[in-house]
């Protein structure tokens, strides 16, 4: 494999991607990467979270899945995935309208896991992955509202089968943990390494060709 590019995407960052039909991307990293991806020559056509869920019939994607666009194309294929965890298609991301609000609901529902991690509720990022996603992606005439919900990446929620509630697993990827994803079309790809309240990390990125 021939490597075109690699890039490290701080942490509370963004970053866009050209990955062309057939190429591989590789993301490692030890926290959240909100990841977005887009038909590289009509940008209207984007990742749609319920055709990718409802079309292979689950709502966690490992090796063998795909990720299926608004338009029901396939855009991307996993081929590894070394994450213990399971990928949330469910929470969304953060912002800074999130943020603003961590005293008040967010904060009761999310509380209990911030505090183990020794957050407190004043102590938190002024802006989050979907200004981070939405700046990376503006160069592409991208607009804002249109970035949509992302797949995020080691991040694996527990989700309770009778009320539908939410909750963080705390499962931590190790070092060296990745996931490689191989394009089914010219692809442009938008991630933003995860803030997580204060305890994202950078994220590396490598896209290879054969």
């Amino acid at each position: 494999m021939v490597v075109v590019r690699e890039a490290v995407i701080r942490k509370n960052t963004g970053m866009t991607f050209v990955v062309k039909k057939s190429q591989v991307m590789r993301i490692t990293g030890q926290s959240t990467a909100d990841f977005v991806v887009f038909n590289l020559n009509d940008v209207r056509e984007r990742f749609d979270q319920a055709r990718t869920k409802v079309d292979q019939g689950k709502i966690y994607v490992s090796t063998g899945d795909v990720l299926i666009s608004k338009f029901n194309s396939v855009m991307m294929t996993i081929v590894k995935d070394t994450y213990q965890g399971t990928h949330d298609m469910e929470k969304g991301m953060c912002s800074t309208s999130f943020y603003r609000k961590w005293g008040d609901k967010i904060f009761k529902i999310y509380g209990g896991t911030w505090k183990k991690l020794g957050r407190k509720r004043g102590a938190a990022p002024k802006h989050g992955c979907w200004e981070n996603l939405a700046k990376a992606l503006k160069p592409w005439k991208v607009r804002k509202e249109d970035v949509p919900s992302p797949l995020n990446i080691f991040q694996t929620m527990v989700i309770n089968a009778k009320t539908g509630s939410m909750r963080y697993a705390m499962t931590r990827p190790k070092p060296g943990t990745h996931i490689d994803l191989r394009a089914e079309m010219d692809c442009l790809v938008g991630i933003s390494a995860c803030p997580e309240g204060g305890r994202g990390k950078p994220l590396k990125v490598v896209i290879y060709k054969k």
